[in-house]
């Protein structure tokens, strides 16, 4: 046996790590999964292991500690970062009936039912055994389900209560799964002392959690504010933030024992309330540099872990064959709990109506589809092992309960998993997609297919304008320009006639107010491209952006779920939720005629932007009366009025104050306008590279000078 090393276990990494990303390319040319690639690569590996020369691709070993307190927090985090909070607030009964209360109902249905049925097949399991397989094997892996959900146009709806319910049971299942590992270790019986102590523990771990977050989140807050304008530091701040929260639940929860905080459920929440409420503490150009880095971050933890799990696996001495009669069981007993745990609460919601109704063909969706591996095997390898502390109190309860097989509990759990596993990537992932077409979940709405016309109009139109103004330039001859013209005008004429179609088709549904929702939609788009970029240049403190961004998104929602645009500003009401009431309670945050003063100016703003692209879109044939356009500028053009008046009324109520606002809102006008035309040398490349990071080093401290007098 060759000598593991430092330098054996770096290579080790390396090398799975190119396989990783190799395969990851093979998987999009060929139109695979990645992860049901990963384990078909895992199958070759296991023999080349044994080869010498490749002794050392096993070198590098998964820990348990290594996978919960490096990898884990990432996960998790990633997979929490975007989704928006307002959508639990619109779907909480159906997310939460699903991810909380349906699971733990079927745990003890389905834990039942495994310990009946294992005996016909000379397996006699304890019912706490049952449990803990179930509690584990309920761990879903939401990452995996939306990639293929988003890249097959699956409503939105639907995808925001996969997503959600996915997360918030995995916390449920990670912190049930503590419990019941922790009664076992200590031998107990079930009573109903056990039970009450169960659930005590469990919302305990739910209360602090949700708690816990709260200090992570002033601590985010205030170091934050202290690095502004350091791109490189807060994004380091966010991964520290995620392994933070997750490390510091953990030893709390290790020296308070009457302090069980769920740190799943912690660093969830963490993530959800940066995306929806810190992230615009971060400088705005940190963005789009903070997703890709999550995205990769997120893709190398995901392949590392699935890759050298199924290393682990392989040199374990059980043969898998001896348990093809549990495994039928398992799996059989499981698609039935994941369909009681659907069909049940969704049956009541709709019935009752406590939601908008949620439609039979997504029930089979989510019944059907519910991909495991990570969290599930992580948590199997949590279970003390020899010499793993409390792998004594284990062999005490399997003594305890008469087990005499020849393989441990933990190895009995190791290969129910890995079979559930493996029939969720082999059979469930490859047939997901013809299910979803099949029920035509992927199919797009009125709505949908209007702005997918609109926008292949725009597109060809901008593509056409590049074309003629390249010709003028001589940058394409004759043969190359006309070609590529008329191909282009065709996909122009193509898109028009399929808008005109699809109007057609629409027309006896009030086909006018498809395209007004559409247009109103674009123009909102606009104000929030535009009221982003005010933000980012600082022509408008945090607190005043949140507030006239929660109005945008709420009409936003409002369009999208098929409610009229409101005709006034003054009757959208303040929509806060119940994290921005916290906040205004914590807070105090009042506004003044100062604070109106910066909404109102914005708006002006804003509302004359959208005015100016949409007279500029009025002038295309989108292949439908245009007159439409007319109405939503007009619209917008009483709310520019109304701004502008609020503004000049404030305005002369305080004249010295909003002169100097004025003057250094001017200064950041100049500045954008100066920043661009510096971008624009330097794109000539008439100043060097040098000369533009300086020139942009000045800018950027002046832009930001005084970020935090006004926040």
């Amino acid at each position: 046996m060759e000598e593991v090393s430092f330098l054996t276990q770096t290579l080790s990494i390396l090398l799975l790590l190119v396989i990783c990303s190799f395969t990851f390319i093979l998987s999009k040319k060929i139109n695979f999964p990645y992860t049901v690639l990963l384990v078909l690569i895992w199958l070759l590996l296991v023999p080349i292991v044994h080869i010498p020369f490749f002794w050392f691709l096993d070198d590098f070993r998964l820990t348990p500690d290594v996978l919960f307190f490096v990898f884990l927090p990432v996960l998790l985090f990633e997979a929490s970062y975007n989704i928006n909070y307002r959508q639990l607030v619109i779907n909480w009964k159906s997310i939460t009936s699903l991810a909380i209360f349906w699971l733990l109902i079927s745990a003890w249905i389905i834990a039942l039912l495994l310990f009946l049925l294992f005996p016909f097949v000379w397996f006699e399991i304890p019912f706490l055994v049952c449990l803990l397989f179930w509690i584990l094997i309920s761990a879903t892996d939401p990452v995996a389900v939306l990639s293929i959900f988003k890249s097959l146009w699956a409503p939105r709806r639907l995808t925001i209560i996969f997503e959600w319910e996915s997360l918030f049971n995995d916390g449920t299942a990670v912190a049930l799964f503590f419990v019941i590992l922790w009664v076992i270790m200590e031998g107990w019986v079930i009573t109903w002392s056990t039970v009450w102590y169960w659930v005590w523990s469990f919302l305990s771990m739910v209360i602090w959690g949700i708690l816990f977050w709260g200090f992570t989140w002033v601590l985010f807050s205030k170091t934050i504010w202290y690095i502004k304008n350091n791109e490189e530091v807060e994004i380091v701040l966010t991964m520290l933030l995620a392994h933070i929260t997750f490390i510091f639940a953990e030893l709390i929860t290790h020296h308070f024992h009457f302090l069980p905080i769920s740190w799943v459920i912690s660093t969830v929440i963490a993530s959800i309330i940066i995306w929806n409420y810190g992230r615009y503490k971060i400088t705005p150009r940190v963005e789009i540099h903070m997703q890709k880095f999550w995205e990769f971050f997120a893709f190398v933890s995901n392949s590392v872990v699935f890759i050298l799990m199924w290393l682990i696996l392989a040199s374990i001495d059980i043969n898998f064959k001896d348990f093809i009669l549990p495994v039928i069981i398992t799996i059989s007993v499981v698609m039935l709990a994941r369909i009681i745990s659907i069909y049940i609460p969704i049956w009541f919601i709709n019935t009752f109506k406590l939601e908008e109704k949620i439609p039979h063909s997504w029930m089979v969706l989510l019944s059907w589809w519910s991909l495991r591996w990570a969290l599930a095997l992580m948590m199997v390898l949590l279970i003390p092992w020899v010499w793993d502390p409390g792998f004594e109190k284990i062999v005490a309860f399997q003594e305890m309960v008469g087990w005499s097989y020849d393989f441990s509990i933990k190895d009995f759990l190791l290969v129910l998993t890995i079979w559930s596993i493996m029939f969720t990537l082999f059979v469930k992932a490859p047939t997901t997609p013809k299910i979803m077409r099949y029920l035509n979940v992927d199919k797009l709405h009125s709505l949908e297919e209007f702005e997918y016309e609109e926008w292949r109009i725009l597109a060809s139109l901008k593509i056409l304008q590049k074309l003629n103004l390249s010709h003028k330039k001589a940058y394409l001859t004759n043969i190359e320009y006309w070609e590529l013209k008329s191909k282009y005008t065709e996909k122009l004429k193509d898109a028009v006639s399929k808008m005109k179609d699809l109007l057609k088709k629409n027309w006896e549904h009030d086909s006018r107010t498809l395209i007004r929702r559409a247009i109103s939609l674009h123009a909102l788009w606009i104000e929030k491209q535009h009221l982003k970029e005010l933000f980012f240049y600082n022509e408008i403190d945090e607190k005043n952006f949140k507030y006239i961004l929660r109005k945008i998104e709420k009409q936003i929602e409002r369009l999208e779920t098929s409610h009229v645009q409101l005709r006034s500003i003054s009757k959208i009401k303040n929509d806060y939720d119940v994290f921005c009431r916290a906040l205004v309670a914590i807070y105090k945050t009042q506004s003044t005629d100062l604070d109106s003063y910066i909404r109102n100016r914005t708006r002006v703003i804003i509302t004359r932007k959208v005015i100016k692209e949409l007279r500029e879109l009025s002038e295309i044939d989108f292949g439908f009366d245009n007159s439409i356009f007319i109405e939503v500028i007009e619209l917008y053009a009483s709310f520019n009025k109304q701004a502008d008046e609020k503004r000049i009324s404030i305005f002369k109520s305080h004249k010295a104050t909003i002169n100097s606002i004025e003057s250094r809102l001017v200064n950041k006008s100049l500045l954008k306008l100066e920043e661009k035309t510096i971008k624009e040398l330097h794109n000539k490349e008439i100043i060097t590279p040098k000369l533009y990071i300086k020139f942009m080093e000045e800018i950027e401290k002046e832009m930001f000078s005084d970020v935090k007098k006004l926040s």
